[in-house]
């Protein structure tokens, strides 16, 4: 920072100006797995900067360190869908501190599959026929037939689903043929599943 200083005695006046570098200045701040699948462990990189000498870290599930840059953290496994509060705050030498924080989505389930029937009335309850939870799913590829053996959709974005609808127009109840491929993320091992659903009105 620059201080000026400046005198006067009613007639004449003089400046000085003298700059003072000041090393207080601390920002929080860390990256972490915004939404992880309940087997997999989060991880946490500090990215805080500044002259720090202390870290208080919170996890939302009782847990805390005081570790510049803590281990991967299992959340423990609830069957469902939960959310926790991650913070940070951290302190300099001269009694400074600085707090950020961030959600972690612990999702209730990783396992894909596909639904053996959908009812797609808009009641916002099953209306939709997609590969269910595939997150990990790499290159991956949905394909559905109608029993005449006509494809009636596909997608390569497992979030973007059927909603038994062809071209604006609402296909009839009854079974359908699906196929699904897609490479383990983790793994590297390819999957190719068949399968039937049922559209039901």
């Amino acid at each position: 920072k620059t201080i000026t200083l400046i005198v006067s005695n009613g007639f004449c006046s003089d400046t000085a100006s003298a700059v003072i570098a000041l090393n207080n200045q601390i920002t929080a701040s860390f990256q972490t797995n915004h939404q992880i699948c309940p087997e997999d462990a989060a991880s946490f990189v500090n990215t805080s900067v500044g002259d720090i000498v202390s870290w208080s870290w919170n996890f939302g599930d009782g847990d805390t360190s005081t570790q510049k840059t803590p281990p991967p953290l299992h959340y423990p496994k609830t069957g469902q869908q939960t959310t926790y509060l991650v913070s940070l705050v951290v302190q300099n030498s001269a009694g400074c501190y600085d707090t950020t924080a961030t959600t972690i989505n612990v999702l209730k389930t990783c396992y894909i599959a596909v639904p053996g029937a959908f009812t797609p009335n808009g009641d916002g309850n099953n209306d939709y026929l997609y590969p269910l939870n595939a997150y990990k799913a790499d290159n991956l590829e949905f394909k559905v037939y109608n029993r005449l053996g006509q494809l009636v959709f596909q997608t390569t974005d497992w979030t973007i689903r059927w909603d038994g609808k062809i071209n604006g127009v609402s296909q009839s109840t009854g079974t359908y043929v699906w196929t699904l491929k897609y490479t383990e993320r983790e793994t590297g091992k390819k999957v190719f599943q068949k399968g039937t659903t049922i559209l039901v009105r």
